[in-house]
């Protein structure tokens, strides 16, 4: 098993970085020398492969993941390129992936980014909107991928519980450590069951490793 992982450098990507490394062949997007040596020390059996997703071209992308078995995509401009970071350059790893035929696809995105009502309320609502169009383009336009999207709830550091729920309608979303994150990232990458499904997740009672729960 050979793993992409788009926003590698971020603070769930780090996690998910030194969790993958123990088991899979992981490549890291990275956009700098200084990102790439903060990847290595993190596990120096990854490799990295440097790439800007608002400049980088369809082919570009393709070029980079060709040859991998699951992409997984966690990038984002931190709200200051939405459109060309978190909605293009999303959506542009989309088409790469197809073209370059690989199956897998898991997207992060945010808790609650299918509820309009959610948005509308929300104090970052450009991000939102941002991550909303993404997955919408990933579930109407690209059904020939596995795909998967997880939605967590506010993120936090520093107290994982390797435990999760899936949040109803109008729930409050509570939080989820990015640690808790990554594994459910990882966790499912084999599991078929979340093929072409979406979940809002946030810090519960269900252990993540465990593959039945997520229906």
């Amino acid at each position: 098993m050979s793993l992409v992982i788009f926003g590698a450098h971020g603070k769930v990507g780090k996690n998910l970085v030194s969790l993958a490394a123990k088991s899979l062949k992981v490549t890291a997007i990275i956009r700098s020398d200084e990102q790439a040596k903060a990847i290595k020390e993190i596990a120096s059996n990854v490799e990295t492969a440097n790439l800007t997703l608002d400049k980088a071209t369809v082919s570009e992308i393709e070029n980079v993941i060709k040859g991998h078995n699951t992409v997984i995509f966690i990038a984002g401009s931190g709200g200051k390129n939405l459109l060309q970071v978190d909605l293009d350059g999303a959506v542009k790893t989309f088409e790469a992936t197809t073209k370059a035929n690989i199956k897998r696809y898991i997207l992060l995105s945010a808790v609650n980014a299918d509820n309009r009502e959610f948005i509308d309320k929300s104090s970052i609502k450009n991000y939102y909107i941002a991550k909303h169009y993404a997955d919408r383009i990933l579930i109407n336009e690209f059904r020939n991928l596995n795909y998967t999207i997880v939605k967590p709830s506010l993120l936090s550091d520093g107290n994982p519980t390797g435990k999760i729920k899936f949040l109803e309608p109008n729930e409050d979303v509570g939080s989820i450590d990015r640690n808790d994150v990554a594994r459910v990232l990882l966790d499912i990458i084999d599991n078929e069951s979340t093929f072409g499904k979406s979940y809002n997740i946030a810090s519960g009672n269900l252990s993540i490793n465990d593959a039945t729960i997520y229906k």
